[in-house]
């Protein structure tokens, strides 16, 4: 990955008790009214140790509710029983595996996840939890703090789903949380070039700032020519056959709101307003590697909105890509103008199928929904359904808001000289941001994904976020999710 490589993964052949290392070993426990379940390997265990499982429960030290762990020596072994709840769901798994998971990163260098018996599909969502819940960026730190370097598990586990599933979740949080002067668009850009390199099946294909003006994407130009790092957009794409398919992503490597610039506060988390197009890369890489049949194009249109002498100026009209013209009503709604040209391009250029875009678009949508949930924008029935479907599958909330063709004329009354004006007044801002940008889509099935909750993720969403998010860093929102639905689209 870009900064953050997952720790290897190697199956364990023999009784994790018995071998010699690793000294750690981690089962999970479910639960039954209110009580843990000692059956399997737990029932194992308590048989070898004298009961000290049985004697832990009577004595009510462990219940095993979700999350809950219970630790003990045993053989030369430290054994950490978890709990999963009533393991009725894979959420379950992954959030209980990441709690252990937490616990042991920065101690251990090895540990051993005991997954007997749980069958495959929460085997592998247990794997995927606890890699998830490993994630330490400590790149940009002076001394390290992650120590796990290597996961034994038993049991039967789907290592060709687990790995590029976990993979392209650490990429999307490796570029959503790197800070702007380590990840300016360019060295994105050069970075998604290399890595995506040893993948024989994807081409990458950057747009540097003289081809994106001679080109005439006015959107990504004027929103991102007020800094030093020039803006760029990055198309990466995945030829794995099939129907053709789409994914834009805001990739606003930094917002400072422009020349109407944002209040400080408000700027605490903007180098993850790129968050959308992290995703999009990591949904790329996975699909890729899972060799999901899409043609897939992975658009990630770059740029940082700051102030300089030749920043963009509300009153400003700008002709984006496809020609529309656009009055600026504010230049703190950039991401929807950068976008908005990637959209048009993928449209009418690429001629996809479906287009489906990632951003962290409107404040709008975190009043409606909170930090844990993303606004679903889709006239498609059907691609609601498969957003729907994969969210319970994936544990990646989403709730679907309206395309409101009443608000629709408002995209031109606001507009003064243009055709449409890029912000709307106080209310309904979510749902202006997804007409605007459906506009752009050209008729084409269009989905776009407003995840600014939780693809930013922190702040409030830190305490009540699932365990295998990573505590204050954006969470990699959106691949699982989005993979999902690319494997239900690949078969219809």
């Amino acid at each position: 990955m870009i900064y953050t490589v997952p720790p290897s993964l190697f199956k364990l052949e023999e009784d994790p008790l018995k071998a010699e290392k690793p000294k750690v070993l981690i089962i999970p426990v479910k639960q039954k009214d209110e009580k843990p379940l000692i059956e399997g390997e737990v029932k194992r265990l308590d048989e070898a140790s004298q009961g000290i499982v049985s004697k832990a429960v009577e004595a009510g030290l462990f219940k095993a509710k979700r999350g809950e762990t219970y630790t003990f020596p045993l053989s030369g072994k430290i054994v950490i029983l978890v709990g999963i709840g009533e393991g009725r769901e894979a959420e379950d798994y992954r959030r209980g595996l990441a709690k252990a998971a937490k616990q042991v990163v920065e101690k251990y260098e090895e540990v051993t996840v005991d997954l007997e018996g749980l069958g495959l599909e929460y085997s592998n969502e247990s794997l995927i939890g606890f890699l998830l819940g490993a994630y330490t960026l400590d790149y940009f730190k002076s001394e390290k703090k992650a120590k796990l370097r290597t996961v034994y598990y038993t049991g039967e586990v789907n290592l060709d789903y687990v790995k590029p599933i976990v993979e392209g979740v650490y990429l999307a949080r490796d570029i959503a949380n790197a800070p702007p002067n380590d990840l300016y668009p360019e060295r994105l850009a050069e970075k998604i070039k290399d890595l995506f390199s040893s993948l024989p099946n994807v081409d990458v294909e950057v747009f540097d700032y003289n081809t994106l003006v001679k080109e005439g994407f006015g959107g990504i130009v004027n929103v991102g020519r007020g800094s030093k790092y020039k803006p760029v957009l990055i198309k990466i794409h995945y030829k794995g056959g099939g129907r053709k398919i789409a994914l834009v992503g805001k990739t606003l490597v930094f917002d400072a709101g422009g020349i109407q610039v944002k209040p400080g506060y408000s700027m605490t988390d903007m180098f993850a307003d790129k968050a959308g197009g992290a995703a999009v890369a990591g949904i790329v890489w996975a699909a890729a590697k899972l060799g999901i049949q899409v043609d897939l194009y992975g658009l990630l249109a770059a740029a940082i909105n700051t102030i300089d002498g030749e920043s963009y100026l509300p009153s400003y009209v700008i002709k984006m890509w496809d020609g529309t013209r656009v009055d600026v009503g504010h230049t703190d709604a950039e991401g929807r103008l950068v976008i908005a040209d990637a959209i048009a391009y993928a449209s009418k250029e690429i001629g996809a199928d479906v287009v489906i875009d990632l951003a962290t678009l409107t404040g709008a949508a975190v009043v409606a929904l909170g930090p844990l949930i993303a606004a679903l924008f889709t006239r498609d029935k059907q691609l609601e359904e498969a957003f729907q479907q994969a969210s319970k599958e994936t544990g990646e909330l989403l709730w679907p808001l309206p395309m409101a063709d009443v608000y629709k004329p408002l995209l031109s009354k606001h507009a003064r000289l243009g055709d449409i004006n890029n912000v709307n007044g106080r209310w309904g801002g979510a749902i202006y941001g997804a007409l605007f940008l459906e506009k752009f889509s050209h008729g084409k099935k269009f989905v776009h994904l407003d995840i600014a909750g939780p693809g930013i993720g922190g702040g409030e969403a830190a305490a009540i976020a699932p365990e295998y998010w990573p505590g204050k860093h954006a969470p990699g929102y959106g691949v699982r999710l989005v993979v999902s639905v690319l494997q239900r689209l690949s078969k219809i």
